[in-house]
């Protein structure tokens, strides 16, 4: 019989190419089809229609299917295969098929873009740099063995839900975009829409009304920009793209929303919009409209948000797994995966847990952060309180070590523990030889017994400890400023390839300041820093002149003018030709600086405290605000919340409010707009030169370059993102070695985000040991910190272990350190490769 006119092909066939119709449910011919054919009835034919196929359904042609057809009847689906002669999977081939394979020397970087995330294919890039360090080092590698986050083995109950999800999932999408086709117009409705759409639906208990504003989404609207999907917890502090993650909201409601979680954002609108808020998703989640994940999330403050809350999303991690193992089967015949499940059972049994925290005891014990107790032996011992290994990241090291040590019988034995006890289980022999080959049953002190995995080597948990404390973390320093592209341009027929740089970050950041001259007032000591400039801002006229007198006596030397024996104290400037009244030794300096400003909504996140109102420009708008503070005892949430119930007058009289106000906001800014006059043209200032209306901060600092002046001090120039953008676009080196030379000024080195540098301490000079020798690792990774963050004169330094940003002030100097330019003194930039070894001393 002709294998497409077998039954089962044809009802296949005709569920996988079915497209619908125009009937009300848009099965009617379906339905009528699988009763003429296969003679099923409405009710049976209803159930079928809603069968949805993955994408990796049909994947088989006819010709495929033919060949493994006989087979499949009495064999699972990959024993088919190979006897029709296909591999189950592309890296499932045989014996021979394997030792004849021509492997790579060296993984290529996959090329920008090439993966549909940007996420997945930064980490898989790190990945192939580090596999190909190791390559380099030790040589090909035999076998790689990966921990993949997902659990052991679904059971057939598992399987068969997931897989009605997936079909549900399926069907219920192709209905939507049919939906969006002929209710809205959209040709070729996109993910987003169908999103939206389903964020819309989701509404439909609350009468179609948003969660924020509580308003009713006009339906006409739906897909225009007056409505936006917004993430409940906002992306920028939580990677969380996943549906339970979106709601439908006003684009008001979400700009004012900004960096909030719909939470804290409802909190900061006042108590009732709150309750309601809360009350509105209580409602929708009893009766299952909403998920768990989705009221979790839309429950959660944003101080709640820590490392505990931040996993993966499990389709990203299924794709980075999946792509991971493609990429290194080309390297070694041998990838293995295993489970974290698996690794947490390993490494407890192995006792590496306590290894970590023998690591971590003294970094705990400053933190005050440790408690004794009493052992078995009745001895002593120090315990920390609480302890999580994750702020640590060696624990990936050790996490590593233990993939190592996990061999295929580790990963057969949890996978059948149920056939242990089974003898009719067809794995049950094997698993019972296996038991006895790396487990042991171990005596409690209770008296009770447990069977833990024997250490894969003697000595295990020392040797670890040992290696632990030597790791050197590798941090990815930001060094790259722009990226080139190749863009191809359709021009007359042809394709013109053009090269173009394209930043590799934020130029600037999005908030447009305004300008404004302030005046600065300043007591200061007559000194040797009194130059011409410094005079000049003296308030007092007869004191500016009588100092211009004196400096203009000894050429215009300030130190020859009022250090040593021409100090004032020593050397007095007389004001009269008496002699009898007599220049201060201080004096009161005053100058106009131009700041930035910039428009703020007062609310309890813009003005929390005190510190925050003094930068508001105006006095009187001032003093309200500390006013307003005061009365309710400097809580800032009660002050400035709801202020539509409760305002704060300016005129009270004429009905004026405060609702937002002037401050300053930067000292270094970039100018994007200049004045303009009614034709467009430019306005100029009295020097000729245009006039500067609207400003952007620059962004963050890209380097910091430190050099040695001529009298042997440090001096430093921040460069910003932005400077350095412009310095390439000049054809300039970014980095300016050169600065200041002709005042005598040497340039030491430079300092960017995640650079390596040692600190000295009184046990360590790094100048005097050998960086290169292993025996050292120990003592350099105590003094080993990375840049963290970098401003004029105030420099951030992490310790490479560290994985959380506190500043706790117990730990200063351990695990972190914030130095002005003296506190660089002594130390020495070091660069790692992938591998955390030492290649590079001093500036590179």
């Amino acid at each position: 019989m002709i294998f497409e006119n077998q039954a089962s092909y044809q009802l296949w066939h005709l569920l996988y190419s079915y497209e619908g119709d125009d009937s009300p449910s848009g099965n009617e011919k379906l339905y009528e089809l699988l009763e003429k054919k296969f003679g099923f009835k409405k009710e049976h034919s209803k159930i079928l229609a809603e069968i949805g196929f993955p994408q990796d359904y049909g994947s088989l042609s006819s010709k495929a299917m033919r060949k493994i057809y006989p087979y499949i009847k009495e064999h699972k689906y990959s024993t088919a295969c190979n006897y029709a002669g296909y591999n189950h999977s592309k890296n499932s081939l045989t014996k021979e098929q394997l030792e004849n394979r021509v492997l790579k020397d060296q993984l290529e970087i996959l090329p920008k873009n090439s993966l549909r995330n940007p996420v997945v294919e930064k980490i898989l890039n790190q990945m192939i740099n580090l596999v190909n360090e190791v390559s380099k080092e030790y040589w090909r590698p035999d076998e790689i063995r990966i921990e993949l986050a997902r659990e052991l083995k679904n059971n057939a109950e598992e399987r068969a839900n997931m897989t009605s999800e997936i079909n549900k999932a399926t069907v219920q999408h192709q209905k939507y975009t049919e939906i969006l086709q002929r209710e809205f117009g959209i040709k070729a409705p996109s993910r987003n829409d169908i999103i939206r759409y389903k964020l819309y639906l989701e509404l439909a208990n609350n009468g179609f009304k948003d969660l924020y504003t509580d308003v009713k989404i006009e339906r006409e609207n739906l897909f225009t920009e007056k409505y936006d999907i917004d993430h409940i917890i906002p992306q920028s502090r939580f990677f969380d793209d996943s549906f339970s993650n979106k709601v439908l909201v006003p684009r008001s409601a979400n700009l004012k929303k900004g960096n909030f979680t719909a939470f804290d954002y409802l909190e900061i609108e006042g108590k009732e919009k709150l309750e309601k808020f809360l009350n509105i998703i209580k409602e929708l989640y009893d009766k299952g409209v909403i998920t768990k994940a989705k009221y979790e999330k839309l429950q959660k403050k944003g101080i709640e948000i820590g490392d505990g809350f931040i996993e993966r999303d499990l389709r990203n991690t299924q794709y980075i797994a999946k792509k991971a193992k493609e990429i290194l089967f080309g390297i070694t015949n041998s990838v293995v995966s295993t489970s974290g499940r698996i690794t947490d059972k390993l490494r407890e049994d192995w006792n590496l847990v306590n290894t970590m925290k023998e690591l971590n005891l003294e970094k705990y014990k400053k933190l005050g952060l440790t408690e004794t107790i009493i052992n078995s032996k009745g001895e002593e011992k120090q315990r920390i309180i609480d302890w999580t290994k994750r702020n640590d990241h060696r624990h990936h090291a050790m996490d590593a070590l233990t993939v190592a040590f996990t061999t295929h019988n580790h990963i057969q034995y949890l996978n059948y523990l149920n056939a242990r006890k089974d003898e009719k289980h067809k794995e049950h022999q094997n698993i019972f030889a296996i038991e006895n080959t790396i487990t042991k049953v171990i005596e409690k002190k209770n008296g009770s017994k447990e069977r833990k995995f024997i250490e894969p080597i003697k000595n295990l948990r020392i040797d670890a400890k040992r290696h632990l404390d030597e790791v050197l973390i590798s941090h990815k320093a930001k060094n790259k400023v722009v990226t080139k592209n190749i863009n191809k341009i359709k021009k007359k027929g042809s394709v013109v390839a053009k090269t173009e740089l394209t930043p590799r970050g934020q130029l600037h950041k999005e908030t447009i300041y305004g300008s404004s001259k302030f005046l600065k007032t300043k007591e200061e000591k007559i000194s040797g820093k009194f130059d011409l400039e410094t005079i000049h801002k003296v308030q007092n006229e007869k004191f500016r002149n009588a100092l211009l007198g004196r400096l203009q006596e000894f050429g215009g030397d300030p130190k020859k003018a009022f250090t040593g024996k021409n100090v004032i104290s020593k050397n007095p400037i007389f004001l009269n030709d008496d002699q009898t009244e007599q220049l201060p030794e201080t004096v009161s300096l005053a100058w106009y600086e131009i700041g930035y400003t910039i428009r703020k909504v007062v609310n309890p996140d813009n003005f929390k405290d005190y510190k925050n109102i003094e930068k508001v420009t105006d006095k009187r708008i001032r003093d309200i605000l500390t006013e307003r503070l005061k009365a309710f005892n400097g809580n800032s949430k009660e002050a400035f919340s709801d202020l539509e119930k409760n305002p704060i007058w300016l005129n009270k009289s004429k009905g004026i409010v405060v609702k937002t106000v002037t401050i300053t906001g930067i000292n270094n800014a970039e100018a994007i707009h200049y004045r303009k006059d009614h034709l467009g043209k430019d306005i100029l200032d009295e020097n000729g030169k245009k006039v500067a209306v609207d400003f952007v901060s620059t962004g963050n600092n890209h380097h910091v370059a430190i050099y040695e002046d001529a009298d042997g001090n440090l001096q430093e120039r921040v460069v910003s993102f932005y400077e350095a953008i412009e310095r390439v676009n000049q054809g300039l080196t970014i980095i300016d070695k050169d600065y200041n030379q002709d005042l005598g000024w040497k340039f030491l080195f430079t300092m960017k985000q995640n650079e390596m540098f040692l600190f000295p301490s009184e046990d360590f000079n790094p100048k005097e040991i050998d960086l290169f020798d292993d025996k050292n690792l120990s003592l350099i990774s105590k003094n080993l910190f990375r840049v963290q963050k970098i401003a004029t004169k105030d420099y951030f330094f992490r310790h490479h272990l560290e994985t959380t940003v506190e500043d706790n002030s117990n730990l200063k100097g351990v695990a972190w350190r914030r130095e002005g330019l003296n506190g660089l003194k002594g130390i020495l930039k070091i660069r790692l490769n992938h591998l955390g070894k030492i290649v590079q001393v001093g500036e590179y």
